[in-house]
């Protein structure tokens, strides 16, 4: 991505989340994710912007906010559930402006979320002039093509020794090869029995074929770094020491099919 500037691809999933409906713990705080969401939104608003693409009745917008609407609803059933259900560290990676920490927040909870430093940085800024509370959160600034997480989520206080949920929530496009499957080992281990790696992702048998897509997330510094074939991404994560327990599959346009992983630590 563009190495001075916020994620704006990160900016636009907040937008399609501040219209969900979506759960919460009891100590959970949504209105601070949304207080979060409408202070990225604000600059789109004078000229409609931003909110309008999703508005749009362009069949490739509403295939990506259903796809956004979908992974959300996932990724935050499992995540509810593995917080209420004893697993004490959920772990983002590529975090963006993911506001989970704050509504899924629950008492002996570490949430430890890695991005690219210019976009952790404004979103820290953006947390810290809302006033909301950080103490159940960790930022971990780490270069996704070129780092460990391994060796950052080792030196940021995660525990190999106990549980986490590790959440790859639309990632694995955004990175080589190399590196996601660097990043899945790395992952690995990391795990302790128990852990949960939830990942959401697409497969296709002729390859993405979404050009004017592809040309955009290039211009602004974001592009598409692989994809994958059927049934692909399944033998990466086994070679990365995790193995699939529940997918779910979503037919796309264009032969595509969008994935919802649940995998588990090989022992």
């Amino acid at each position: 991505m563009n190495v001075g500037r916020p994620s704006l691809t990160a900016r636009g999933v907040a937008l399609a989340r501040s219209r969900l409906s979506r759960p919460q713990t009891p100590e959970g705080d949504p209105a601070a994710e949304l207080r979060l969401y409408e202070g990225l939104l604000a600059p789109f608003r004078p000229a409609g912007g931003l909110r309008d693409r999703v508005r749009s009745s362009d069949p490739s917008s509403r295939q990506r906010r259903f796809n956004i609407v979908e992974r959300t609803a996932f990724i935050d059933e499992e995540t509810l559930r593995a917080v209420t259900g004893g697993i004490g560290q959920v772990v983002l990676v590529g975090a963006g402006y993911d506001g989970r920490s704050l509504r899924f927040r629950r008492p002996g909870v570490r949430f430890f979320e890695l991005d690219h430093p210019a976009t952790q940085a404004d979103k820290r800024r953006r947390l810290e002039a809302l006033g909301v509370p950080l103490d159940n959160l960790t930022f971990v600034a780490i270069d996704l093509m070129s780092d460990r997480v391994d060796v950052a989520l080792a030196r940021a206080g995660q525990g190999d020794e106990q549980p986490s949920v590790f959440i790859c929530e639309g990632l694995v496009r955004y990175l080589s090869r190399v590196a996601v499957g660097r990043m899945l080992s790395g992952l690995r281990s990391r795990a302790a029995r128990g852990s949960r790696l939830l990942v959401t992702a697409s497969e296709s048998a002729g390859g993405d074929r979404r050009l004017g897509r592809r040309l955009y997330l290039a211009a602004i510094g974001e592009p598409v770094r692989s994809s994958y074939g059927v049934g692909e991404l399944a033998r990466v994560l086994a070679r990365a020491g995790w193995a699939v327990e529940r997918q779910e599959r979503r037919a796309e346009q264009g032969g595509r099919v969008r994935l919802l992983i649940v995998a588990v630590p090989v022992a």
